[in-house]
């Protein structure tokens, strides 16, 4: 029978690595240091979530929305091939993206009659 083997200390050290490396690259911290601060970062993340199971989400959604974005600033009304090919996804997504866009724009813009209003 075999034995269970918690993956447990591994992810942290994989977590450490990982945030020594951006702290490094992203702040220009000194290595030392940005051990340091990893190190602080994981042991906290361990004593707050440590025994949980937890699900890292890929942030799929984020990147896309970013993407989505992007596409309907790039968007001039008339280059929608244009912007199928740049982005590698369909004539039909740019369409389908561009309109989702638009109308969430139209939305955050408009005042909600119902909300109560505030002293500002």
């Amino acid at each position: 029978m075999s034995e269970f083997r918690s993956k447990g200390p591994e992810l942290l050290i994989d977590l450490t690595e990982h945030i020594a490396v951006a702290l490094n690259e992203l702040v220009s911290m000194d290595d030392a240091s940005a051990r340091h601060v990893a190190q602080e970062v994981a042991d906290r993340m361990a004593a707050h979530w440590g025994g949980q199971n937890i699900y890292f989400p890929m942030g799929l959604s984020v990147k896309l929305s970013r993407r989505d974005r992007q596409i309907y600033e790039d968007f001039n009304g008339t280059n929608h091939s244009d912007l199928a090919r740049k982005y590698a996804v369909s004539l039909q997504w740019i369409y389908k993206i561009v309109k989702a866009v638009r109308k969430d724009e139209i939305a955050r813009r408009q005042v909600d009659m119902f909300a109560p209003l505030t002293d500002d």
